[in-house]
């Protein structure tokens, strides 16, 4: 039978029992009013309407121009609507970026976000080498971390390329993402986490298919000693982010039944973290679903 640490580890056994929240210390709010998020949608339907309408007007007035008896009066016709709607894209311009200014998003769900484009993104590699996602868990409420969002880019498409670059064909590979208290977590380096704390732990499972079949260290599986010693300096270099950052990280290796866990865990923000959005992703976050 197998023992309850082996069973915590795995991600094919983890439940879905959640960690009881440590309420967080009250800190001054600079969160917009409601009021004045709930208009940005709005404006941003206002805005595309508008802009169509003037870019309407501009082909209007260009093809208008060649009607005119008298060829300089429009050409002067054609310049003057097309500064006046550039005038007034430039004024719808300048009112986003005030309100984009004075109502800063609030930032959330940023590591759950950047592993599903990470995984989206590296999708046909594991195709190629047959390593299907069969389960990913992420905690809807995760905090965010107080890592910077290169730094955690870095971290987590490390230990992907990582794994992709070692890790022998055909398998499985389960992601679970939660928050967890300093003592629930062991490995090397627990000693760089503070006790009584919070942390955000990424757990990423690999089983593979006729373990038996494998060498003793799946992860560390490459034909070339140099390209085994690169790959090595990629966790390495890895291990050292994440520690400079006050987390760990550990990886374990089960050649029994072919198991190889890797778990990052990282420190949570404990302020609310506010970010301004480009206009392009303004118009994602509000855009209608379809």
């Amino acid at each position: 039978m197998k023992n309850s640490e082996d069973r915590s580890e795995n991600i094919f056994f983890l439940s879905s029992q959640a960690t009881p929240k440590t309420p967080l210390p009250a800190e001054k709010d600079f969160s917009p009013s409601p009021n004045s998020v709930s208009i940005l949608p709005f404006f941003l339907e206002l805005t595309d309407r508008i802009r169509g309408s003037m870019a309407a007007m501009k082909t209007l007035a260009f093809y208008s121009r060649e009607n005119f008896r008298d060829k300089e009066l429009g050409k002067y016709f054609y310049q003057v609507v097309t500064e006046d709607i550039e005038k007034t894209i430039s004024l719808l311009d300048c009112f986003f970026e005030y309100l984009n200014l004075n109502n800063p998003v609030k930032k959330v769900h940023t590591i759950n976000t950047m592993l599903e484009e990470i995984l989206k993104e590296k999708q046909t590699e594991f195709e190629k080498k047959n390593i299907r996602i069969v389960k990913k868990q992420f905690e809807a409420d995760l905090p965010e971390t107080s890592l910077t969002d290169e730094q955690l880019s870095f971290i987590l498409n490390s230990i992907f390329d990582y794994i992709l670059f070692s890790s022998p064909l055909n398998g499985g590979m389960g992601i679970l993402t939660r928050s967890i208290e300093s003592n629930q977590w062991n490995g090397e380096g627990k000693e760089h986490l503070q006790k009584d704390t919070k942390y955000i732990e990424i757990i990423i499972l690999l089983k593979y298919v006729n373990p038996l079949r494998q060498v003793k260290d799946p992860l560390a599986s490459i034909p070339s000693e140099n390209q085994e010693e690169r790959m090595d300096l990629i966790l390495q270099l890895v291990k050292k982010t994440v520690e400079n950052q006050r987390g760990a990280i550990k990886t374990k290796v089960t050649t029994k039944n072919g198991m190889n866990l890797i778990s990052v865990v990282l420190p949570i923000e404990r302020r609310n973290v506010f970010q301004f959005l480009p206009t392009a992703d303004r118009h994602k976050m509000w855009k209608k679903p379809d």
